[in-house]
């Protein structure tokens, strides 16, 4: 990923982002800030960021739960961003697409096709 594109990519990020929040423990009912997206199953995802110091987390409120996810570094390959906590990730492309996996959980929101 080119420097322009990873700079593009925070821009976006910063456009999303309502600050740095603290997360409840356990299921809320969805954030008032934040951006939302419509999910497969139906649902709908809140997603704002937060500037940790060592990067840009993905605050994530989804099915009635909140999650932390730490950036991770680009890999090479087409063009996405990538947040972890190590058992739930998300990932977004262009054409905000948003890719949640799970344990037992995977779901597209945004727009666009989910394509395997």
């Amino acid at each position: 990923m080119s420097f322009a594109t990873f700079g593009r990519l925070v821009t976006l990020a910063a456009c999303l982002a309502v600050g740095p929040t603290a997360l409840a423990q356990g299921p809320t009912t969805a954030p008032e800030a934040g951006s939302s997206f419509q999910c497969s199953d139906g649902t709908k995802m809140v997603l704002s960021f937060a500037d940790t110091g060592e990067g840009i987390a993905a605050l994530v409120w989804l099915h009635g739960a909140n999650y932390r996810l730490a950036y991770l570094p680009p890999e090479s390959g087409p063009v996405q961003v990538a947040w972890s906590d190590g058992e739930h990730s998300l990932t977004w492309s262009p054409g905000v697409r948003l890719m949640w996996m799970g344990a037992d959980t995977h779901l597209m929101c945004g727009r666009g096709e989910h394509k395997h």
